[in-house]
Order: C-alpha cells, then sequence, then structure tokens
C-alpha cells in the first residue's frame, strides 16, 4: 500500500489524475484509520500520510464491493472519503485510462 500511494501521489504531484482501487483482501484497508500503524520506513513516509496527501492533493480510493462482500465487510465501515465500485466500473476506468500502474 505504501508504495501504491507514493507513486499515485507523484502522479497528482506531476499534474495527472490518479485513483487507487482496493480489491481482494486489500478492501480491510478501507476501514477508518487502517493504515495508522503501516510505516515501511525510509525513505517511504507513513501510509496515513501519504493516503491524506493522496487525498487532499483529489486523489480517489476506489473499493471493490464485490470484494467487501466476500471478505465480509459492509459499506457502513469504511471510510467516508471512500467510493464503493463494481466490475463494471473497474472496467469502464481501465479502458478509458490514459495509463495504468498496478502494483500487487
Amino acid at each position: 500500500m505504501t508504495v501504491g500511494l507514493t507513486m499515485a501521489v507523484k502522479a497528482l504531484e506531476k499534474g495527472h489524475s490518479a485513483s487507487v482501487i482496493l480489491f481482494i483482501d486489500a478492501v480491510k484497508l478501507a476501514k477508518p484509520n487502517a493504515l495508522d500503524s503501516v510505516d515501511i520506513g525510509a525513505p517511504f513516509k507513513p501510509a496515513k500520510d501519504l493516503l491524506e496527501k493522496f487525498i487532499e492533493q483529489g486523489g480517489n480510493v476506489l473499493v471493490c464491493g464485490a470484494c467487501m462482500e466476500h471478505n465480509g465487510i459492509k459499506e457502513s465501515e469504511i471510510d467516508p472519503r471512500f467510493e464503493v465500485i463494481n466490475g463494471d466500473d473497474v472496467v469502464d476506468l481501465m479502458m478509458g485510462a490514459k495509463g495504468s500502474l498496478q502494483l500487487s
């Protein structure tokens, strides 16, 4: 998550738009304060700080609704700043993007 958010912040700083999509087990990171203790150390900033900067600069965090259901997470349990999307939305976003960076 730290590397993904770092790259997403860099994209925004370069004038691009950026969205981070949480899939599979990563949907657990959509819960409020889930990133508070994530800090992998230098040269990276703590994940919580990166997330806040990403959102402040206009980034979007999108969460796979099917993955949430699979992991037993309700929409009411996730950060209200995040948007729940479905497979159709992912296809539309990817097909309409000028480019993408996928990390796993």
